[in-house]
Formats: C-alpha cells, sequence, structure tokens
C-alpha cells in the first residue's frame, strides 16, 4: 500500500493508534478531534486496517468503531476483569435493550437476574450478594467510560451513589446510549449462534473468503499490534514462516501505519511503544514490589551463567526467592497474607512473572523469556518501577538481530505524531 506522509500521514497514523489504544471513540470529551479527523480519511483507514488486520472500520459523525478480533486471546493485563466480570459486561449489554433512554443499577441487576435465571447454562445472579453489586458496579463503570452508559449528575455523586448501591442502600441514575451499545458487538456472527468461542475471533465474514497467505498475514499483524513481545517459538509453525518469509513488507506496514519503532531479534519481535503494547508491573501490593525485586535477580542469574540458557532450576530458584525474601522482611512482615520467606515469596511473584510473560514453567525450573530484561537496572540502584526507556528485549549480546536490512531503521519524522 501507498506510504503515507506528511501532515495527512501523522493524521492517519493519529487515528490508527487512537484505535488500537481504544476501539470505541466517541465525539464528545478528549476525542473529538480524533473522530473529525477519522471521517476526513475514512476511505484510507479502512483501507489500511482491513489489509492488514482483516478489520472492519465504521466511521460515523459521532463515533468511530474498530471491531478488531484478537491476535491471541492469552494476553491479560493485571487489570483485566474476571470471567464474572465478563459475563455481566455481556449480561448488562444484553438488557439494555429493554431500557429506555434512562436506567439505574437497580434496574439493571433486576433484568439480570431475570436472565440468569430463565437460562440453565448461565451462572445465577445474585443482587443480594455485596461481591456481585461490587462486580456489576464495575462493569457499568467501564461501560460508562465506554460511553455506553452516561452519568446523569455530577461524577462524585454518582460514585457516592453507586457506592451506596453496592452497600445496599442506594441506586445510580444513568443516560443509555443506545446507538453506541449495538456497536460494543465486535464479532460477524450472533454468539448464540456459534458453536464455540474459538468462531467468535472471527473478526469479519471475509475471513472465510480470504486466500491462505492474507489470512496469514492478518494473523502475524494482530499479534504483533496486541502483544508486547512476538516470540517465533510461540507462533504456529506457518505463521513464524510467514513472518520470518514477508518481515521487510510486516515491519514497514507497522512502522507506516502505526509510527512506531519496531524491535526485530533473533527471539521475535516488539513494537517498542509505551502508548501500544508496553505493560506495566501492577504496583498495588506487597506480591507486585516482589515479583519486581525478583525479575532483576533472576535477569543476573542469567547473564552471569556460562551458557546463559535462561533456564533456572527449581533449587536455585528457591535460594533466590529466598535471598528477595530476606530483603522484603526488613520493610514487610506478610506477602499475600502468609509469612515473608523463599516459598511464600514465590508463589506470590510467580503468577505476576508469568502473566507478564517474563518467566514460563518448564519442567524442573523456569524459562527466563527475552524481555524480562527490561526491568533490569543498569545502575545497580534496584530494578525498574517504571515503564523504562530501553528496548524490550534488553541487552546486545545476549540478543542478536537476524537481519541487518537497512530498511529496518528508524521511520521517517513525517510519519509520526
Amino acid at each position: 500500500m501507498t506510504r503515507w506522509s506528511g501532515v495527512t500521514g501523522a493524521e492517519r497514523v493519529h487515528v490508527v493508534r487512537a484505535l488500537l489504544a481504544r476501539p470505541l471513540l466517541h465525539r464528545r470529551g478528549v476525542h473529538t478531534r480524533t473522530v473529525e479527523m477519522a471521517r476526513t480519511h475514512q476511505t484510507e483507514l479502512q483501507a489500511w486496517f482491513e489489509h492488514h488486520l482483516g478489520w472492519q472500520l465504521r466511521v460515523e459523525r459521532d463515533r468511530v468503531r474498530l471491531f478488531k478480533a484478537p491476535g491471541n486471546v492469552r494476553r491479560q493485563g493485571s487489570d483485566a476483569p474476571t470471567a464474572r466480570q465478563c459475563a455481566l459486561f455481556c449480561l448488562v449489554l444484553a438488557v439494555l435493550e429493554d431500557c429506555g433512554a434512562q436506567t439505574v443499577i437497580s434496574e439493571l441487576a433486576e433484568k439480570i437476574e431475570v436472565v440468569s435465571r430463565t437460562h440453565p447454562s448461565l451462572r445465577r445472579f445474585d443482587a443480594t450478594v455485596s461481591r456481585e453489586r461490587r462486580d456489576l458496579v464495575l462493569m457499568v463503570r467501564l461501560l460508562c467510560r465506554l460511553r455506553v452508559l452516561v452519568s446523569t449528575l455530577d461524577t462524585v455523586v454518582t460514585q457516592e451513589d453507586e457506592q451506596d448501591y453496592i452497600r445496599g442502600i442506594g441506586d445510580a441514575l444513568y443516560d443509555v446510549d443506545h446507538r453506541t451499545a449495538a456497536l460494543m458487538l465486535s464479532t460477524s456472527v450472533s454468539p448464540s449462534l456459534t458453536t464455540g468461542p474459538q468462531e467468535l475471533l472471527i473478526a469479519t465474514g471475509t475471513d472465510r473468503m480470504i486466500s491462505e497467505g492474507r489470512a496469514l498475514h492478518h494473523a502475524v499483524m494482530r499479534r504483533l499490534v496486541d502483544d508486547p513481545v512476538v516470540y517465533f517459538d510461540d507462533l504456529p509453525s506457518d505463521q513464524r514462516e510467514y513472518f520470518l518469509g514477508h518481515m521487510q513488507e510486516l515491519i514497514q506496514a507497522l512502522r507506516a501505519g502505526l509510527g512506531a519503532r519496531v524491535e526485530v531479534r533473533a527471539e521475535g519481535a516488539a513494537i517498542v511503544d509505551e502508548e501500544l503494547t508496553d505493560l506495566e508491573f501492577p504496583k498495588t501490593s506487597a506480591a507486585s514490589f516482589a515479583a519486581l525485586v525478583l525479575a532483576e535477580r533472576l535477569f543476573h542469574e542469567v547473564v552471569d551463567a556460562p551458557d546463559r540458557t535462561g533456564w533456572i532450576g527449581t533449587t536455585r530458584l528457591l535460594e533466590l526467592s529466598s535471598e528477595v525474601a530476606a530483603d522484603l522482611a526488613k520493610t514487610m512482615t506478610t506477602i499475600n497474607q502468609k509469612p515473608v520467606d523463599g516459598e511464600h515469596t514465590w508463589q506470590a511473584a510467580a503468577p505476576i512473572l508469568i502473566g507478564l510473560d517474563l518467566i514460563c514453567e518448564v519442567p524442573g525450573g523456569i524459562l527466563i523469556r527475552p524481555a524480562l530484561a527490561r526491568f533490569r537496572d543498569p545502575s545497580g540502584r534496584g530494578p525498574r518501577t517504571e515503564k523504562p526507556g530501553l528496548m524490550l528485549f534488553g541487552l546486545d549480546d545476549l540478543q542478536t538481530s537476524p537481519t541487518d536490512d537497512p530498511t529496518l531503521e528508524e521511520p521517517s519524522d513525517d510519519i509520526l505524531t
């Protein structure tokens, strides 16, 4: 496709980035100018998303909706909703069809309760349970951020009302944007007509009719724009072969369309961009801090090893966790409500490191993934807690680039926002 450049190209890149970060944009609020740009460049943007990702883009006067399907359903951020919350999110959208121009949380709860009772495959919603009310409020707030529901009162007052509902002593009132609600479903097939979850990942009806090569192009590009790091070993063999055989085309498309830096190494590829793909460590618990400190120890363990295989055995892993625990015990007495020792420190830190795809469990120990190097501290003052301005794969002497092609240099300034 034609390379974007100049002011026109910068505007298109701005819209692409905005939609990848937030697939539903509304004219009201901070996205007013972005929606206007999307309308101006509608044809070119629709062609770019369809050609490279197989995703449909709908541009309306007040809304822009990118109907995207994930390339990798395993990835979840630390703040991802639980399975129960996701179910409630979908149920709220379903019952909103029967609501008028306004609704209150208690009405939504009543309707969800009825639906869950009449469908035996659904777990029953019980509005008398505080946990259930809290999860419902969290999903209502998410729908407010998406502007499906709009607070009719002052924000502070509405939040107080939501807390009153959780406590069982109040309610909260919202306007319903039925048009935005109708745009939430991003599959071409109704969920009730599918035989399983995998069918919901088909973004458009044309996916079944495109060539095998185009389908591979879409699959690889979806992984690249969704995941912080794409490791070649994680890709199916056909996708891995396609990436290696079409690397220049893929990287040029990413850099031109996203205005982002792309790093390619022997192990895989990553878009190095804090707004689009970077994930931060969670910072709200002793477990998250333990994971961050342990990440630093694990990195240096690999760097200092003669073979640098990235494998650390169970015995050594417990020793490193015990060293971390000894440091943590100076400032905290418990971790996940358990004593701060090596075993409990590892049990608390492991899910976070695995969830961020920085390590993976293998027989007899763990395998360090290259992206863990991004959280090291070259100064020796301790692990990084913010998004570092480093290459995601870390040290040059640990990983080597599979190509010296000059076309993989930094993009020109004329396509950056």
